[in-house]
């Protein structure tokens, strides 16, 4: 069993791969959870001290680098100290080799992937070796893009806690009009035989093992300056006449 779920940022797919995987374990306990797999940014990227990711290399940085368990038949993820020594191309095709050789019905797959960045290759790879394809969005556009917004401003990507109210946070406008890109395009998609899910429907109260701490109930909107509001909105409009 191979499971895609296919989203884009802030839309509670951490949640929603948690609970798939919860949900996947208690049919089979080998079933394993790949994130980001085939994904641009994941190809090049880096841990920092603080957990997050980073794109240049300094001394001290790691990388998520994966290789093929024979016993277990299974990939598996390693970290790596140092610098990357294989490009973006080079990283893809070394990954899509070891997920042909990974046994998925022994080990069954769920992927969760922000599907852009992604190369058309990687993705037509990815979805087509499913045997399903889920799509994930967040119905309120605005408060997708303000809790992006919140956490581009304040740096706090990864809430290990429940977090502060904050006031008049500013985002970066290019920062948010490439989520915007990334938003429209997972609209425009073909999604045909797929199923589909929306933040707005999950049940939040659902805790199973390693499952993210869902926020306050406070506005992220309400959080952020006026001026990045008003880029929010705009963007808003911006979608509309293009859907």
């Amino acid at each position: 069993m191979i499971i895609n779920l296919w989203s884009t940022p802030r839309s509670g797919s951490n949640w929603y791969a948690g609970f798939l995987l919860n949900e996947q374990k208690k049919v089979n306990p080998k079933t394993i959870k790949i994130k980001h797999y085939l994904n641009y940014y994941h190809l090049k990227n880096y841990y920092s001290d603080t957990g997050d990711w980073v794109y240049e290399y300094k001394n001290g940085l790691s990388y998520p680098a994966y290789s093929y368990d024979h016993l277990r038949q299974s990939i598996k993820k390693n970290i790596v100290n140092g610098e990357r020594t294989k490009t973006v191309e080079q990283e893809e095709e070394y990954r899509i080799s070891l997920f042909e050789k990974h046994n998925h019905i022994k080990n069954p797959l769920v992927l969760h992937s922000h599907f852009a960045p992604m190369s058309k290759r990687g993705y037509d790879y990815l979805f087509n070796k499913a045997d399903k394809n889920i799509f994930l969005y967040r119905e309120n556009f605005v408060e997708q893009m303000s809790s992006y917004a919140l956490a581009h401003g304040t740096n706090i990507w990864k809430p290990r806690a429940k977090l502060p109210i904050f006031e008049n946070v500013d985002a970066n406008e290019g920062v948010l009009k490439h989520l915007y890109e990334r938003i429209l395009l997972w609209h425009t998609i073909d999604k045909s035989g797929c199923e589909i899910v929306k933040y707005e429907d999950f049940d939040f109260n659902y805790q199973g093992n390693n499952m993210p701490i869902k926020q306050n109930k406070v506005s992220t909107f309400s959080q952020l300056s006026k001026k990045t509001q008003d880029v929010i909105l705009h963007f808003e409009q911006e979608l509309k006449r293009n859907l």
